[in-house]
């Protein structure tokens, strides 16, 4: 998983020339010896810098990939008593006053403060990575495209060169090293959303810690020097998230943190703000920081594997994500926020900020009905999706499918993903607004071509009365003589129906065919009829052929064509009804429909 933005950025070539001469005396792990006496640089309270004293245990080396590690035992009684805190990363660690590495790891349960130290030679090496000339000022992500099996889907929606045999990507890890977790500081969140929080970012690496607002107004221009608390900002607004780390190593403009990955997304554009510490929290299993983020100061531009990157001054551009929630009181109350661009956090933001702006409306009661719509602007244009939930828990509902939209687009295999905004909608009224579908009749079982099925459909609502529902489907006048599927369903079955028959017009084959077809997604709320033959129909760049004769089917369907850009089904959808309800709609019937020509 990665967190990457963008932002405008000029940068020069000779400037990254600059890490070949460190701003400190550095020393290298090969002169690093046991018995060394070392002192730490870090934050235990306010935003004053201290110190503490250790001792160098050893170096384990290592290879290419995972990098030497320095071992230390902190001597000072603070720390003895506490044990190395989460939020220590990156904390400068000096042997003789000569840099050697920043404070990384920890071990949880340890019966002795000993700490891991990544060397700073290989922290300076991140300082020459190359960074990519972006003028654009946007928030867009940046890096690794995700892998094929951690591609989204939203409901039978999938992306043609989707492969759907790899199994999901696992995010790297290094047990070895015990990479110290980041404290998330959680601000603005009801209490509720903090068990959805932990199980989305906890399995990454991160602590999630209740946090404040910065409401004291800084004397002087903010800056970053080594062993200053530094805050990497994933959420603004009135949800506020933010990882707490330490600062390394300063040269200029440019900032080393972390002595570890973030998510080791590579080139990234993320947002750096100044923290403030409010005390070490001890634990018997690992003792953390509690803090606050502070004024942005600069913007995060490498994540790898040893460090953290960045440069002071201007900090990126993040997306606006709004949120209306209306029926939870006697006004519609607002929400505004602003999110890094992520292509795999992105979609969970849009949920947790969403749903904590419901939670903190007064929208928790179980049983009632939550409408959600989405709208997505991207370069004047706006994609609507939207859908109804009712149930025993409509809110986790909610949650778990409002944000698939935005993952199946930043997911897709054709070209970045960039919104200018977002706007959710949610709108919450008492009760279970949900109906079964009980049977389906006919009116009359046979109907000439021309004419019209007439449907009857018998509803039962939660806990409530029976009704009988009419539709009339009309039969196409070209329809032979013949015997047909009727099938009659809520909206997400009709899908599951049609993508069982049809799964070509859900194998969506551009990023421009996934924005108009995500555009006709089908609702719960809605009743819907078809008349189903069986008839070649062949799909080609996104466009539906029903009905070919067999020479185009030899042409447009050869085996000459790989994957999803044009394949062929079975069935044919002849005709389709739909009537919107106030109900959710569960359930599907399938009969069979009779076409005579002398059916009376």
């Amino acid at each position: 998983m990665k967190l990457t933005a963008l932002f405008t950025l000029g940068l020069a070539a000779p400037a990254l020339a600059l890490a070949a001469s460190p701003a400190v005396p550095t020393l290298p792990a090969s002169a690093v010896h046991p018995g060394q006496k070392a002192v730490v640089r870090t934050v235990f309270a306010g935003d004053s810098v201290e110190t503490f004293d250790a001792e160098i245990v050893g170096v384990l080396p290592g290879g290419r990939a995972e990098g030497d590690l320095i071992l230390a035992r902190a001597t000072s009684p603070r720390v003895e008593r506490t044990g190395v805190a989460q939020g220590m990363s990156g904390s400068p660690v000096y042997v003789d006053g000569r840099l050697i590495g920043a404070l990384s790891s920890g071990w949880a349960f340890s019966r002795e403060p000993v700490f891991g130290i990544t060397p700073i030679a290989e922290m300076l090496a991140v300082l020459d990575e190359p960074e990519s000339p972006i003028h654009d000022g946007t928030a867009g992500p940046v890096g690794v495209d995700p892998g094929p099996g951690a591609r989204a889907r939203f409901r039978e929606f999938r992306w043609a060169l989707e492969d759907t045999t790899a199994p999901p990507a696992e995010p790297a890890r290094d047990a070895r090293r015990a990479l110290l977790p980041l404290p998330l500081v959680v601000s603005g969140a009801n209490p509720a959303i903090l068990g959805p929080l932990r199980e989305l970012f906890e399995p990454e690496g991160f602590a999630v810690v209740p946090g404040g607002r910065d409401r004291t107004p800084s004397a002087q221009r903010p800056s970053l020097e080594p062993g200053d608390a530094v805050a990497v900002d994933i959420l603004r607004g009135d949800l506020n998230l933010s990882a707490l780390g330490t600062v390394t190593y300063r040269d200029g403009d440019r900032v080393l943190l972390f002595g570890h990955p973030f998510f080791q997304s590579g080139e990234v554009r993320l947002p750096l703000s100044t923290a403030r510490i409010s005390t070490v929290l001890a634990s018997v299993n690992t003792s953390f920081k509690l803090g606050t983020p502070g004024t942005p100061v600069g913007t995060a531009t490498q994540d790898r594997r040893s460090a953290v990157a960045g440069r002071l001054g201007s900090s990126p551009k993040l997306l606006p994500l709004r949120v209306t929630v209306r029926g939870a009181g006697p006004r519609d109350q607002h929400f505004a926020f602003e999110t890094v661009e992520d292509r795999s956090l992105l979609a969970q933001l849009v949920s947790v900020a969403a749903l904590n702006s419901l939670l903190e409306s007064g929208g928790t009661g179980v049983m009632q009905t939550l409408r959600w719509s989405l709208a997505i602007w991207k370069e004047g244009r706006v994609l609507r999706v939207g859908d109804v939930a009712a149930g025993e828990n409509p809110l986790a509902d909610v949650a778990a499918t409002l944000g698939t939209p935005v993952r199946f687009l930043a997911g897709n295999p054709y070209e970045r993903f960039h919104a200018d905004s977002l706007v959710v909608e949610l709108e919450t009224r008492p009760g279970r607004a949900q109906s079964t579908l009980r049977s389906v009749s006919l009116a009359r079982p046979s109907v000439r071509p021309g004419g019209v099925a007439r449907i009857r459909a018998v509803l039962e609502r939660w806990r409530g009365e029976r009704r009988t529902v009419t539709l009339d489907v009309p039969v196409p006048d070209e329809l032979p003589d013949g015997r047909y599927v009727l099938s009659v369903s809520g909206g997400l079955e009709f899908d599951r129906f049609l993508a069982a028959r049809l799964p070509a017009r859900f194998r969506t084959v551009s990023f421009e065919d996934a924005w108009t077809r995500l555009a006709l997604a089908r609702h719960s709320n809605m009743l819907h009829a078809g008349i189903w033959a069986r008839a070649p129909e062949v799909s080609v760049d996104g466009e539906d052929l029903p009905e070919l004769p067999n020479s185009a089917l030899a042409i447009l369907a050869s085996g000459q064509q790989a994957g999803d850009r044009a394949r062929r089904g079975d069935w044919a959808l002849m005709q389709e009804v739909t009537r919107s309800m106030e109900d959710v709609v569960r359930g599907e019937v399938v009969l069979e429909l009779v076409v005579d020509r002398l059916a009376p």
